[in-house]
């Protein structure tokens, strides 16, 4: 494979800011692509990085912003009141495309969340709602109760302030950082 044989978003800015976010957009677990899984790290309460696996559930370019469901009740929520910045990094296998993502998370509950907690399916909903709460210690790997429970459903919100996105696409590697102050023009660095 030679440059002309990469797709031709790989070696435009403005083309893999938009591809970046096309990837993000079809992220719902209904949709079932490989991309909806993502590691979302916030700041623990002894200032050390907390990471985890997400589910991407929402995508809004207009808005920038992206949404990701969780008990109420997790260690995650409470970082995130202490001090919303978060990072989240995607990789799409397909497409051969990184995203490292930065913003803040706001916690969205009650009567803003209930639209999203209705198109839960009911497999799903139990896990809102584990008692004791998650991450508390227990002392067998069943020793826990799953019951739905709307008033332990949350939305995290990202609002994304910068994309460092790398295309992984040979011979050529790209690699562009994107701002959301100066308007995601983005610039070229070295991959």
């Amino acid at each position: 494979m030679n440059d002309a044989d990469l797709p031709t978003w790989t070696h435009d800015l403005a083309q893999l800011f938009n591809a970046s976010w096309g990837v993000l957009l079809p992220q719902t677990v209904s949709a079932r692509v490989d991309a909806r899984l993502a590691n979302l790290a916030t700041i623990g309460a002894d200032g050390a990085p907390e990471a985890r696996g997400v589910v991407l559930r929402a995508a809004d370019p207009a808005r920038c912003t992206l949404d990701i469901v969780t008990d109420a009740a997790t260690r995650k929520c409470d970082e995130i009141a202490a001090d919303p910045r978060a990072a989240l990094t995607l990789w799409r296998e397909d497409v051969l495309l990184q995203l490292r993502l930065r913003g803040t998370v706001a916690v969205i509950e009650g009567p803003m969340a209930q639209d999203a907690w209705a198109g839960l399916s009911d497999s799903a909903l139990p896990d809102y709602g584990v008692t004791p709460k998650p991450g508390t210690p227990i002392n067998a790997p069943d020793a826990y109760t799953r019951s739905p429970d709307a008033a332990r459903f949350a939305i995290l919100r990202m609002t994304v302030d910068t994309m460092d996105v790398v295309s992984l696409n040979r011979p050529t590697h790209t690699r562009a950082f994107y701002e959301r102050r100066d308007g995601w023009r983005g610039q070229w660095q070295a991959p």
